[in-house]
């Protein structure tokens, strides 16, 4: 695979062919505004740029005992101070499923709600590792196996990470919850803060559920706008 070759190609991802298995191939130009943004911020906060990110927050969330694509390989290209291309590279995790497909072909059951239990878990373990996702949504999550060990799997997380961070994580709980029903809010939510008080018993449970759906319904009216 020729890197230079893709380097006008227009934000793309695909699976391909990788050391005789599959991996996932995530590659994206940039031009005008955002690759003085890029530039500004690497200057000024020392911010890789996105797939850098993702590929350092995937192997600490790896490196922690979570479930996270592995990821092989990652770049940039920049030309005279400004970043121009990016891409990331990471195995194929077989047989997996996004959250959001999970959730469309699976009707309320037995099998759903230890899905949403043990997600709730493993993002309140997420956080008191002190980890914040920043895109928790639907897409972003994966079903893979039957084994709670391993079922779920956290991806694109490039806009997150370890401390410092612009959000708390009632962001990542909004952005979550959003697609599920109002009863499976609750119970995940309810889920999310037994394991965080089991971690820390002065979490504030009244404030913090105020978060939650002050960012859902922030969220929901941005995607709700044309």
């Amino acid at each position: 695979m020729v890197l230079s070759a893709w380097s006008d190609a227009p934000r793309h991802a695909r699976f391909v062919d990788f050391a005789g298995g599959r991996a996932y191939f995530k590659l994206s130009a940039l031009a005008g505004k955002s690759r003085v943004r890029h530039a500004l911020k690497r200057a000024l906060l020392r911010a890789p740029l996105p797939r850098l990110a993702e590929f350092a927050n995937l192997s600490w969330l790896r490196d922690h005992g979570f479930a996270a694509p592995e990821p092989l390989a990652a770049g940039a290209l920049w030309q005279r101070g400004l970043p121009s291309f990016q891409f990331l590279l990471t195995r194929e995790v077989a047989g997996a499923r996004t959250l959001g497909t999970f959730l469309t072909e699976t009707p309320a059951g037995s099998e759903r709600a230890a899905v949403l239990e043990e997600l709730a878990s493993t993002v309140a373990r997420m956080h008191a590792a002190r980890f914040l996702h920043h895109d928790l949504f639907a897409r972003n999550i994966l079903v893979a196996g039957t084994s709670p060990a391993n079922r779920i799997w956290l991806l694109d997380c490039w806009a997150g990470g370890p401390p410092p961070q612009a959000r708390g994580p009632a962001y990542d709980l909004a952005c979550l919850t959003l697609a599920l029903s109002t009863e499976e809010q609750a119970r995940t939510l309810e889920t999310y803060t037994g394991a965080r008080r089991a971690q820390d018993p002065g979490f504030d449970l009244d404030r913090f559920s105020r978060s939650v759906a002050r960012d859902r319904d922030a969220l929901a009216r941005k995607l709700a706008s044309p």
